[in-house]
C-alpha cells in the first residue's frame, strides 16, 4: 500500500509542475522529437525506465541497466517540408559500466534560397547532426550517466560545429517504482559562436504495478521551467512473466548464449502503448523476440511536428 501511495504522489507532483506550453524555435529543437518508437508511442516518456541503448538520448543513466551489446535504428516519416529524421545507437558493457555511441540527424532538401533583396538564389539543403558518447554506471540502486555531444550543422556551403553535455540519474526505489532526472545541455555551444542550446530538465517517474505494465510520466522543463512539456504514457506487453532476471522494468529479454535464427525469434511478445506528449495523442505497438525488437509509433501533430507522423525503430540484442 505504501508503494502505491508513493507512486501516486510522485505522479501528481510531476503533473502539477506542468504549465502553459510555448512554441520552441531555439537551437537544436529537433532534440525534442525523440528517437525511439517505443518511447514516442508512450508520449515521449522513458527517462525513468527505457532500459535499452536508446536511453543514450533520453537519460544516459538508464544505460547502466542494459546487459548486452545493443544496436538501435529509428526513422520518422511524413514530416512537414519533406524533413528527414533518423537516429542510430550502439552500446556495450564494460567492467565498470556501459558505454554507447549515438547519432541523430535531421535534414531538409531543396529549400528555396533568396538573397537580401528577395531574389531567388536556387535551392539548398540543410542538415543538423548530433553525435554522442554516453557512459553509465550503477552504484547499488542508483544509476549515474553522462553524454558529451558534438553538434554539426550545414546550410548550403557553410558548416558549423559545437558541443553539449547531458547528465542523468536513475534511482530504483523498489521493483515497482523508479525515479529519474536528466539534464540536457548542461553546458553547450551549438555553432562555435556562443549560441547556447536551452538547458532542459527532465524529472521523471515510472511505475510497474505488475509484470508487463508500465506507467510513466516525464516533465520537460526548458530555461528553468519557463517552458514545460508534460508527457504521460502507458505500455502493456503480452506474455511477460514475473522474472527477476528481466530487471526493474520487468520488460526485457536478456540473451545468455549464441543462438540460431529459430532461437533469436523465440520468446515472442506483443506490446501495445499509448500516451500524451505536449497535449498531442500518441500510440504504438511492438513485437519482441529474444534478440530482436520492432516498434511503431503514431505521433499526432503539435508545435515541433506540424504533420501527424509515424516512427519506426529496430532494436537488436547480442
Amino acid at each position: 500500500m505504501n508503494s502505491i501511495k508513493s507512486i501516486l504522489i510522485a505522479l501528481l507532483l510531476t503533473i502539477s509542475l506542468s504549465s502553459v506550453l510555448a512554441v520552441d524555435n531555439a537551437a537544436a529543437n529537433y532534440q525534442l522529437l525523440g528517437i525511439d518508437a517505443r518511447s514516442i508511442g508512450m508520449g515521449g516518456t522513458g527517462a525513468a525506465f527505457l532500459d535499452n541503448v536508446s536511453s543514450s538520448y533520453l537519460n544516459p543513466a538508464v544505460l547502466a541497466d542494459v546487459k548486452r551489446i545493443e544496436f538501435s535504428s529509428a526513422t520518422r516519416q511524413n514530416m512537414e517540408w519533406d524533413k528527414a529524421h533518423n537516429a542510430l545507437a550502439l552500446g556495450f558493457m564494460l567492467p565498470i559500466g556501459y558505454i554507447a555511441a549515438s547519432w541523430q540527424n535531421t535534414s531538409v532538401s531543396d529549400l528555396d534560397g533568396y538573397d537580401a533583396n528577395g531574389n531567388p538564389t536556387g535551392n539548398f539543403d540543410n542538415s543538423d547532426n548530433t553525435l554522442g558518447i554516453s557512459f553509465a554506471a550503477k552504484i547499488a540502486k542508483l544509476n549515474l550517466g553522462f553524454t558529451p555531444k558534438l553538434y554539426l550543422t550545414k546550410q548550403q556551403d557553410e558548416s558549423k560545429s559545437g558541443y553539449g553535455l547531458d547528465l542523468g540519474m536513475l534511482y530504483h526505489v523498489n521493483r515497482y517504482f523508479n525515479v529519474g532526472m536528466a539534464v540536457r545541455d548542461v553546458i553547450s555551444d551549438y555553432d562555435g559562436e556562443g549560441t547556447e542550446v536551452p538547458r532542459e530538465f527532465i524529472p521523471s517517474v515510472a511505475a510497474f504495478p505488475f509484470p508487463g505494465l508500465i506507467l510513466a510520466a516525464d516533465l520537460s522543463g526548458r530555461d528553468n521551467f519557463d517552458e514545460t512539456r508534460l508527457r504521460l504514457g502507458a505500455e502493456y506487453w503480452l506474455g511477460v512473466k514475473d522474472d527477476n532476471e528481466i530487471g526493474s522494468s520487468l520488460s526485457g529479454i536478456r540473451i545468455r548464449e549464441n543462438a540460431t535464427w529459430s532461437d533469436i525469434l523465440s520468446k515472442v511478445q506483443a506490446g501495445i502503448r499509448g500516451g500524451v506528449n505536449d497535449g498531442a495523442f500518441t500510440a504504438g505497438v511492438g513485437l519482441r523476440f529474444k534478440m530482436l525488437e520492432m516498434n511503431y509509433a503514431y505521433q499526432m501533430a503539435h508545435e515541433e511536428i506540424l504533420n501527424d507522423s509515424h516512427v519506426y525503430s529496430l532494436l537488436l540484442r547480442f
